[in-house]
């Protein structure tokens, strides 16, 4: 019985996202800058190549490019002035600065690296698909992804003054809407995760599920606000990000850890051998069988 468990499991694979793995699309490994910018556009502890807008820095690959992180699909930084999409941090202050996130560091600690998400209003509406994408090699059924306030975003809705934005009341809300995507890359599921809602704001690393998403060849993100001017948002719309995992296999009540397995055993029907658990069937792949 234990070697069927064991191989039940093993059929599933569990990836997460490591950053330590990034590259660029030329397999360049990511660097970070030591100093460039200031105020609320600092860049050190930055992705040297955030204001690239070559063809090599369209994607950022990390995990063997299992996912690839979009990165200025608008292919124009306008001179180094702009950049939208993702990149990847290592800033370990909370200063209100755009790169930063309020966790000071990814979930692995102050200073571990983490992916910044500016979602472009003006890009997604030009090219007709959101700014902020992640594809995978594969279809995969994606899991969780770890969200956290970015620096900047904070300052704005807490505070107000960072451009037009204002202090934001108990009636406002900042959203991010993640959509799962099909093999044309068009949204085939959402799940929104409220940044902001009820007078509450997020203030650290929180752990979104994904699971309701089903299967995706990647995801989508976009960002709302209830502060909106006459050219669109005045929230400041960036997001960190960490730890997005997928699975090779949906994620049910078999591969769930903490199941109880009191109720399991074999069962022979119709010459094929199935796994019978908490009164459903399932396969020895521990696919579930519909009956």
């Amino acid at each position: 019985m234990a070697m069927i468990w064991s191989s039940v499991f093993a059929s599933a694979e569990v990836i997460t996202m490591d950053l330590s793995t990034a590259t660029d699309m030329a397999l360049n490994p990511v660097t970070y800058s030591a100093t460039y910018g200031n105020g609320y556009y600092d860049c050190t502890d930055v992705w040297d190549s955030t204001y690239n807008d070559s063809g090599m820095c369209q994607y950022i690959c990390t995990n063997d490019a299992r996912f690839m992180l979009s990165h200025m699909p608008s292919q124009n930084a306008y001179g180094g002035m702009s950049w939208e999409g993702f990149t990847l941090s290592q800033v370990s202050q909370d200063t209100a600065n755009v790169f930063g996130c309020v966790a000071n560091g990814g979930i692995g600690g102050v200073g571990t690296p983490y992916v910044i998400g500016y979602y472009s209003e003006w890009v997604t509406e030009s090219l007709g698909y959101s700014s902020n994408t992640i594809l995978f090699d594969r279809a995969y059924y994606p899991e969780y992804v770890y969200v956290c306030q970015n620096s900047n975003t904070m300052e704005a809705i807490a505070h107000g003054g960072v451009f037009n934005s204002r202090v934001f009341t108990e009636k406002d809300t900042l959203a991010l809407i993640v959509n799962a995507l099909d093999s044309t890359l068009q949204p085939i599921s959402t799940k929104t995760y409220y940044l902001a809602v009820d007078g509450k704001k997020n203030a650290g690393w929180e752990k979104v599920p994904l699971t309701a998403l089903g299967k995706a060849v990647g995801l989508s993100f976009s960002m709302t606000t209830t502060d909106i001017g006459q050219f669109g948002a005045n929230t400041p719309l960036y997001f960190a990000l960490d730890a997005l995992t997928v699975n090779t296999e949906p994620l049910t009540a078999l591969h769930t850890p903490t199941s109880p397995m009191s109720d399991t055993r074999l069962i022979m029907r119709n010459a094929n051998l199935y796994i019978l658990h908490n009164g459903k069937t399932y396969t020895i792949e521990g696919k579930q069988i519909a009956y």
